[in-house]
């Protein structure tokens, strides 16, 4: 099955209220920023934006891709750094237009996932033919994160028939997950008027399933809010059974700022903080005019993020910023280094309404536990992070599920393994 470094991060259920819990992801800014600047001016990335970062537990560096352009050319670079914070730019970019085709004038807001070895990477662009110029997403692969194929059947995902998408997805943000993958995208009316963000789910992330009956699942604010006329730049990662996404909402005449929303449905159902936004531009400074999210991820108890900065003159950068990571239901015990990977019975079972399950990683890993009913159908996901080696234990509430057999099932790096646990009421 597939692993996520992007986007999944947290291995926590939250016991607190939405309020209290996102009330802790106020963001600090890193004193070193902006952490990575663009080329001289007229360069091919003299600004730099969007960025998406993993963190290839093979090599033991982080990785980004990003957008880069100048005034009339946008292009995909990539950049490495053993820490996230000193950043080394690849000198050339690694994804660029092709003339003559669907993506001649664009290629940017990169959203890059890394399994079994194989980058994958979803971008957005656009073909210049007045009078419409639609939005659409493009499916690229590669073997090192610098040498790029393009689908030969992009797009994989273009403009929709419903009236607030019919200008295309703009950025996305994609999460694997056992048997396929979702997809958050903003979608353009076609007049850059508004932008909502929409699902979409797809087995093989080539053929996209919108979600029509509750597209867009979020929509811009109400007239004089943060995030109206537009939300769009979506970045998602899932803990437990929550979702939480940051985007970008844009307020006419006053930028761009990020805000988080939550959903408690695997995607569908958002609520948005009531303190929105949590990080936002600030006058005098490198983010004077905009801030785009790029990537959350996870060091110990600590958030990082990556995000573009806009400055007066137009100027995009890359900043840091990080955030407490909330205390949660599930408890984690990370202990002595086990010799091989195992995933132990849960107890006790029968279990009436929790149970605890335990599993052992010999080394870091990217780790996925979910639960699945005995039709096969996911009903739960624990865990879905990297984890460092050690001994962990989750705790599963089976409070709003029926009696019956159940099974879990531990996937971390190559190695799989499922068990049956049995609630009984």
């Amino acid at each position: 099955m597939k692993t996520l470094l992007k986007v999944c991060l947290l291995a926590i259920v939250l016991a607190l209220g939405i309020g209290e819990a996102l009330g802790q992801y106020m963001w600090t800014q890193d004193a070193r920023n902006p952490i990575l600047s663009g080329g001289a001016a007229a360069t091919w990335n003299s600004n730099l934006f969007s960025p998406c970062v993993l963190f290839n537990t093979d090599s033991s560096r982080y990785e980004m891709w990003l957008g880069a352009s100048f005034p009339s050319h946008f292009s995909i670079g990539r950049a490495t750094s053993k820490d996230g914070i000193n950043w080394s730019m690849y000198p050339t970019a690694v994804l660029s237009p092709t003339p003559g085709t669907w993506d001649e004038n664009w290629v940017q807001v990169p959203a890059v996932i890394r399994e079994n070895g194989q980058y994958k990477m979803w971008y957005s662009s656009y073909r210049n033919i007045p009078p419409v110029n639609p939005y659409s997403i493009g499916y690229a692969t590669s073997p090192d994160g610098i040498h790029w194929t393009k689908y030969s059947g992009n797009p994989v995902l273009g403009p929709g028939t419903a009236a607030w998408e019919a200008g295309g997805p703009y950025s996305c943000a994609v999460m694997s997950f056992p048997g396929g993958y979702k997809m958050w995208y903003g979608g353009d009316d076609s007049t850059d008027s508004h932008m909502s963000i929409g699902y979409a789910t797809s087995v093989d992330g080539i053929t996209w399933r919108r979600d029509t009956v509750h597209n867009p699942v979020l929509n811009y604010g109400a007239p004089g809010q943060w995030d109206s006329p537009h939300v769009a730049f979506p970045n998602v990662f899932q803990t437990g059974n929550t979702c939480y996404m940051w985007y970008a909402g844009n307020k006419s005449g006053v930028g761009r700022s990020i805000g988080i929303a939550t959903s408690q449905d695997t995607g569908i159902t958002w609520t948005k903080y009531p303190n929105n936004p949590v990080l936002f531009p600030s006058p005098g400074t490198w983010y004077s005019s905009d801030v785009l999210p790029g990537s959350v991820l996870r060091r110990g108890d600590t958030l990082d993020m990556w995000y573009a900065g806009g400055d007066a003159n137009g100027v995009y950068r890359i900043g840091h910023a990080t955030s407490p990571l909330p205390v949660g239901g599930i408890t984690e015990r990370q202990q002595e280094v086990p010799q091989d990977f195992m995933l132990l019975q849960n107890y006790p079972n029968p279990f009436n309404p929790s149970t605890t399950i335990k599993y052992e990683l010999p080394r870091a890993s990217q780790v996925t536990l979910s639960v699945y009913d005995i039709l096969g159908r996911e009903v739960s996901v624990l865990v879905n992070e990297r984890k460092d080696a050690g001994v962990y234990e989750v705790k599963f509430d089976g409070a709003n599920y029926a009696s019956g057999v159940y099974f879990y099932r531990l996937q971390a790096g190559d190695f799989v393994q499922s068990k049956r646990l049995l609630l009984l009421k």
